[in-house]
């Protein structure tokens, strides 16, 4: 959301001047770093601490990945990979540490802030900082998701898609709907990456707990 404070990481001093003139233009506060080490000392530090990182992967470089799990040690941070590597396993990789986005460039800039805004309306709760439906529970505070008083495993994935799941109770979505409003809206993955992460929610969720049903031909329905 507009006012939202965005740190930038990129070894390139241009791409972050161009991309924080971009941001700041649209009321975005932003803050960016050319260094590793500084990148990692300011989200260790409440007062500099953005609530989303865009990471530059433009230098290749052993230490990478030491920024987003330092990222993650704050879990309200939202985190977007931009790099030039398009294989399917270094972005699998990269999913695997809990980030909220992987774009491949180049990335024109409106796209990015189309997929920013997305992921920042997220975490829009109007006043809402707990949530239960049934057996679950949703705390905001903490973004944990509780399954009958117990806390869920979920990567930051299926944590969407079941919080957005509880935000529709009882709305028959189709696959496009869910693909739009969770992964964006020029994903390109296909209906399976919707039934895939429907099945692991199933199975996390247990046969106690069948909240998620398939309309067939059409997509799904959260209900208790």
């Amino acid at each position: 959301m507009k006012n939202s404070r965005i740190m930038i990481l990129s070894r390139l001093e241009s791409t972050c001047k161009e991309m924080a003139a971009y941001f700041r233009e649209r009321t975005y506060s932003v803050i960016w770093c050319t260094e590793y080490d500084d990148a990692i000392r300011m989200m260790s530090n409440e007062k500099h601490r953005p609530d989303l990182f865009i990471f530059d992967l433009s230098v290749p470089a052993g230490s990478e990945y030491d920024v987003m799990r330092s990222a993650k040690l704050h879990p309200e941070i939202r985190t977007v990979i931009l790099a030039e590597d398009d294989r399917l396993e270094s972005q699998l990789y990269a999913y695997s540490l809990q980030i909220d986005d992987y774009m491949v460039k180049p990335v024109p800039m409106e796209l990015l802030e189309a997929h920013i805004g997305a992921i920042l309306r997220r975490d829009v709760k109007t006043n809402i900082s707990v949530k239960t439906e049934g057996a679950l529970t949703v705390d905001y505070e903490s973004n944990r998701i509780y399954l009958a008083g117990e806390p869920m495993t979920l990567t930051a994935k299926e944590f969407y898609l079941l919080d957005y799941f509880i935000h529709h109770r009882g709305v028959i979505l189709s696959r496009d709907k869910i693909l739009d409003s969770v992964w964006g809206y020029d994903y390109v993955g296909g209906y399976r990456s919707v039934d895939t992460l429907v099945k692991k929610l199933r199975a996390k969720l247990t046969k106690d707990y069948p909240y998620i049903k398939t309309v067939y031909g059409v997509g799904y329905c959260f209900d208790i």
